[in-house]
């Protein structure tokens, strides 16, 4: 199974419908492929510890300390949208998600949960659909943002098509 295959499947079978199960507003083909895009930039779907051992984990590669904030000042003043995510978790760490990052190393799914909510609760505006280097800039904007070691550049702009395509 080549790249290209992994990716269509991961974003078929397991980003397509968490996002769908999300609900949240704005465009969910386009949340789809930047949840997509994203993996595939920051792991290329091979990886769930960062390279070194952390500090970030998943496919997604996102740190701890955001997992955390997001479920601190996010998550529980939504409850509804905070169940959904939860029905993604492992069992083992179903009733304490804050403290467990770890949890998005076993379950794709509730990686791709964390990294699709932290797309939405973002200032930066979601990117339109079909749009890779939009997308791009976005990632970088949002998830990788100005501290981070990304930036949006033609091989990076490539991945994101990737992602738009599979």
């Amino acid at each position: 199974m080549g790249p290209l295959t992994v990716l269509s499947d991961l974003k078929r079978y397991v980003i397509a419908p968490v996002v769908q199960a999300l609900d949240l507003p704005g465009d969910m083909i386009a949340r789809i492929q930047i949840t997509t895009g994203i993996g595939n930039v920051e792991s290329g779907y091979r990886a769930k510890v960062q390279s070194g051992g952390g500090p970030a984990f998943g496919f997604w590669q996102m740190e701890p300390s955001t997992h955390d904030d997001i479920w601190l000042h996010y998550l529980t003043a939504r409850p509804a949208l905070a169940q959904v995510v939860r029905g993604y978790l492992p069992a083992r760490f179903k009733s304490v998600a804050i403290g467990n990052a770890r949890a998005m190393i076993e379950s794709d799914a509730y990686a791709a949960a964390m990294t699709t909510i932290l797309i939405r609760r973002s200032p930066v505006a979601l990117p339109p659909r079909n749009d890779a280097l939009a997308q791009c800039t976005v990632w970088k904007a949002a998830y990788n943002t100005a501290l981070g070691a990304g930036a949006v550049d033609a091989s990076r702009i490539a991945l994101f098509q990737q992602a738009i395509d599979a």
